[in-house]
């Protein structure tokens, strides 16, 4: 069976198209640790494992010619190792693996196929399976897939209109630099634990949400660096799991769009912006003429679960990670995310081409002083 790939499946595409390896290549994945306080029992793993797999076709679908293959039986078996790592290499031909060490279990799954709910609603049934406790799965990938398209060519014509009036005067960008400069690639934190609740706290009393208050920061902050234009316009992923019948389903249910947003806006003009980008964003994103080197934007929620229950064995999250840094950087991605203990850190990276590693440490630094202005 196949089908076309999806608005995410066809612009990851693109992006290796631009950068060869980045998105079909083995360590493009969505990671996921857990420590357990008891032995499974591996036959009863392998079998639940193997069900999954059968259960869910986008586990078994391999992105060939922009379509979706789906395999007819399972491409993956539980591995049995000696220990496990947060990252491991997933061919895009069987895009999962699992593998059990002792008391650690990992699930890897290729980022084509998943988005970081399915990387929990997959450990999620997996968990049921093994205790004897699954309900039927709610809906198909493909249902996904197909219901995208027909929203798609539905708002083709209204949201195209939307996005080029938002885009057209955009200059995010400044120019690029005298000297050559390296990429870069680091982690940093941005708020503490207080900070960060100090800024939630009047995030709530202004009626905004995390994620405007942090683009408002930021356009803030990146004011001085860019070009003339009253708009700046971010790369980004919307999260699209807006029926019921989705919030279960297995896959990546996110849309790449843009964030267009007032360059001298207040939380009010931010919030606008950001609400009809969400209500626009099942566009072709590559049909935006979205203006050249836009940098990436990402918040990321807080979303670990408090754990899994093995029939008698629990599971606890030990450790999350996504793509791993391969030196196929663009050129800015910002990424944002609270940590488990509260605070808030950044993931920096860029192939130092335009925004050079100072020049975003300077970003940061406004950025962090706008936040807690």
């Amino acid at each position: 069976m196949t089908l076309p790939t999806s608005l995410w499946q066809t612009f990851a595409l693109k992006l290796d198209a631009d950068r060869p390896g980045f998105a079909r290549g083995p360590w493009f994945t969505m990671n996921a640790v857990l420590g357990l306080d008891g032995v499974l029992d591996h036959s009863r793993l392998a079998t639940a494992f193997d069900e999954l797999q059968r259960r869910h076709a986008v586990l078994r679908t391999e992105i060939v010619d922009h379509t979706q293959h789906i395999h007819g039986s399972p491409t993956a078996e539980l591995e049995l190792v000696d220990e496990v790592e947060t990252h491991a290499e997933v061919p895009l031909a069987a895009p999962v693996r699992l593998r059990l060490a002792g008391n650690r279990l990992a699930l890897h799954l290729h980022h084509m196929i998943a988005d970081p709910v399915t990387l929990w609603n997959t450990l999620n049934e997996l968990a049921a399976l093994y205790s004897n406790t699954a309900v039927p799965p709610a809906a198909q990938y493909a249902d996904y897939t197909l219901n995208e398209a027909e929203l798609v060519e539905r708002q083709r014509g209204p949201a195209g209109d939307w996005w080029q009036s938002r885009i057209a005067d955009a200059k995010p960008c400044p120019q690029p630099p005298l000297q050559p400069a390296k990429q870069f690639a680091y982690r940093q934190q941005l708020l503490s634990p207080d900070e960060l609740a100090a800024v939630n706290q009047r995030t709530l009393q202004q009626r905004s949400t995390p994620l405007v208050t942090l683009l408002t920061a930021l356009a803030a902050g990146m004011t001085p660096y860019v070009g003339a234009g009253d708009t700046l316009v971010f790369a980004t992923l919307f999260s699209k799991r807006d029926r019921p019948q989705w919030q279960r389903v297995l896959g990546p249910c996110i849309v790449p769009s843009a964030i267009a947003i007032p360059r001298d806006g207040d939380i009010a003009a931010v919030r606008e912006a950001v609400v009809g980008c969400s209500r626009y964003a099942r566009f072709p994103v590559l049909e935006a003429q979205m203006p050249d080197q836009s940098p990436f934007f990402e918040y990321v929620p807080q979303q670990w679960p408090a754990g899994y229950q093995f029939g008698p064995v629990h599971g606890s999250v030990a450790a999350v990670a996504g793509p791993k840094d391969t030196g196929l950087a663009d050129i800015l991605g910002i990424r944002l995310r609270p940590t488990t203990d509260g605070a808030l850190t950044g993931h920096f990276s860029g192939d130092g081409t335009d925004w050079t590693e100072p020049l975003v440490a300077q970003l940061s630094a406004r950025m962090r002083s706008q936040l807690l202005a």
